[in-house]
């Protein structure tokens, strides 16, 4: 701590003593150094206000009105150029958004804090930030979206405050609870579908017993056809290439986003009820596919966790953990794998269009 006469002193300044000139010019602050205030003009004050506007430091809202309209103008064009595109693409965000609130709500249940929450992908467009510290909101890709859970890896870093409430900190059938509760949800919602569409259709107009029979047998066909569809395509994945390669139509090919966008302008115009099949149809597939014992599915996880706990049982060690983080070159497989597949089947429905007929 300072005296009083120290502080004192370095306030207090000397008289200005006359220097010769070229001291004077040798003391003079360079010119750079000066900084001159001023006010910005208006349209510079508001480029600046939308470009800054939303930052999330510190923040509890954010939004940016650039991305809102671009993402609105792209919504606007796909409903009046492209409407069965638009209605395909509002599908699968809504099948998406079901299983990741599944993952979400399972997980708050089973005692997990999950930080985020969105619809899209890319670029926040809006979000928000609740009490619980969960940020939700719009991103400006609507190809999805994703639940975030901290503590998903082993050596994921985390708050130390968060740790009681990560995923690698819940029991083994919580975790496995959480991991389900997606695909789940999708095959729940494909059930609700298919009855709804059968008790509602006025050339079915079934029971409440029998919609519900036959969705279940509805349900059995799609897993039984989609296992078979992806095993003839992986068996058979010389004569798929060389098929795609030459541009024809291959034996075996998955429906892509621009064969569903197809169908479903097809069903806009001819029978806009079955949209309702269709949901079911697509609802049954993610979850079917999801449920597949590949990292980074879901059912990868799953096929973790149970691994986990059949070893801790013979090791006799209840608090193994394993590092799923050591099996990315196959997760990453997977995925390359997957994109080779969904890029190709987009390739193959543009030049041959697939129709009711035909699908």
């Amino acid at each position: 701590m300072t005296s009083p006469t120290a502080a004192t002193s370095t306030v207090h300044q000397t008289a200005p003593v006359a220097e010769p000139a070229a001291d004077r010019a040798s003391t003079r602050m360079p010119s750079a150094e000066i900084t001159v205030v001023r006010r910005d003009p208006a349209p510079v004050r508001w480029w600046i206000a939308i470009r800054r506007a939303g930052r999330s430091e510190g923040r509890s809202r954010e939004f940016h009105p650039v991305r809102a309209a671009v993402l609105a103008a792209v919504c606007v064009a796909l409903a009046n150029f492209l409407p069965g595109a638009a209605v395909f693409l509002a599908m699968l965000v809504a099948l998406i958004v079901v299983h990741e609130a599944a993952h979400y709500v399972v997980a708050r249940c089973c005692g997990m804090r999950p930080v985020e929450f969105f619809v899209g992908f890319g670029p926040t467009v809006w979000s928000a930030r609740t009490r619980s510290g969960l940020r939700y909101g719009v991103k400006l890709l609507p190809a999805g979206g994703y639940v975030k859970i901290p503590g998903m890896g082993p050596t994921e870093t985390v708050e130390a405050s968060l740790e009681p409430y990560t995923y690698r900190a819940a029991s083994r059938w919580r975790r496995l609870a959480v991991i389900l509760a997606g695909p789940l949800s999708n095959l729940v919602l494909a059930l609700a579908l298919f009855a709804t569409y059968a008790m509602l259709s006025p050339e079915i107009h079934a029971s409440f017993v029998n919609a519900v029979t036959g969705s279940f047998r509805m349900l059995a066909d799609v897993t039984v056809g989609t296992l078979t569809a992806l095993f003839d395509l992986v068996t058979g994945a010389g004569d798929y290439a060389s098929s795609v390669a030459s541009g024809q139509a291959p034996d075996q090919r998955m429906l892509s986003v621009v064969g569903g966008s197809q169908v479903t302008a097809e069903l806009l115009q001819q029978d806009q009820g079955r949209l309702l099949v269709m949901a079911g149809l697509f609802s049954a597939s993610v979850g079917v596919l999801n449920l597949l014992p590949v990292l980074p599915l879901d059912g990868g996880h799953a096929t973790v966790v149970v691994a986990e706990a059949v070893m801790a049982k013979v090791r006799r060690r209840p608090s193994l953990r394993l590092d799923a983080s050591r099996l990315q070159p196959i997760a990453l497989a997977v995925v390359v794998a997957f994109l080779a597949l969904g890029v190709s089947s987009m390739w193959v429905d543009a030049l041959h269009p697939v129709t009711l007929a035909g699908s």
